[in-house]
């Protein structure tokens, strides 16, 4: 189980604080929305967000409320006060409690956020009728059906268990949707296959599900048995 499923990075806060603030124009808004449709996870965690940042809003207008009221009883008789500083001291306190329960995290949750992205999936021939109904899985992946994509491929695979291609994918399909538990086990299938054209992208995300899922030591073995820039950047990072 994802054990800081609330992280969000201060840059994605930010981006999230301007869209409900109503900061963006049409077009970085429409780019805004095109990217949570792609995303499952961000949409999760920006709806998350989103209630948060609407329950501070709320509770810093309920205090705001009870201060007004309270200032105007006083005022009869009683010398002016400043009670703007409690109502500021209070809302500050809202959104850096906002904050803090944003942002607790691991190390490995900071690099699995900073070092994943989708795997782009292959190029999808729809005419190609001999693989048909892969491809149309495909298309759904492409497009951010994770839940689709895996239904159609897990059906394949029953008749097809040891194909590395089926595997992988259906690996980066549920990673995608931040099930690591099941990513793992699928690209350690794809990994059983000695020959699979997809070796390189399977341990380099294997060592991604492991490291979310704090297994340290094994994502560092994965992580040598590849030798690309951004495998080599990350090992060094998680040794740093």
């Amino acid at each position: 189980m994802d054990k800081y499923p609330n992280y969000i990075s201060q840059e994605q806060q930010e981006e999230f604080e301007r869209i409900l603030l109503e900061q963006m124009d049409s077009k970085e808004k429409e780019e805004f929305n095109n990217k949570l449709n792609r995303n499952p996870v961000l949409k999760e965690q920006f709806d998350a967000f989103k209630e948060l940042f609407l329950a501070i809003e709320e509770e810093g207008l309920r205090n705001l409320m009870d201060l007004f009221h309270d200032s105007h009883k006083e005022k009869s008789g009683a010398k002016h006060k400043s009670y703007w500083y409690p109502i500021a001291a209070s809302i500050a306190l809202l959104l850096s409690l906002g904050i803090w329960f944003f942002n607790k995290q691991s190390p490995n949750e900071k690099l699995f956020q900073s070092y994943f992205t989708v795997d782009p999936g292959l190029p999808t021939v729809m005419g190609n009728n001999d693989n048909y109904a892969f491809y149309e899985a495909m298309v759904n992946y492409k497009q951010g059906n994770y839940d689709m994509a895996i239904t159609k491929w897990e059906k394949q695979l029953l008749t097809n268990q040891d194909s590395d291609t089926l595997n992988y994918f259906l690996g980066s399909a549920y990673l995608a949707k931040g099930n690591t538990d099941k990513a793992i086990v699928f690209f350690k299938t794809t990994l059983n296959s000695s020959a699979s054209v997809f070796s390189k992208e399977a341990h380099y995300y294997l060592a991604l599900g492991l490291l979310k899922n704090n297994n340290t030591e094994e994502a560092i073995k994965h992580l040598k048995m590849v030798e690309d820039e951004k495998s080599v950047e990350l090992l060094k990072k998680i040794q740093e």
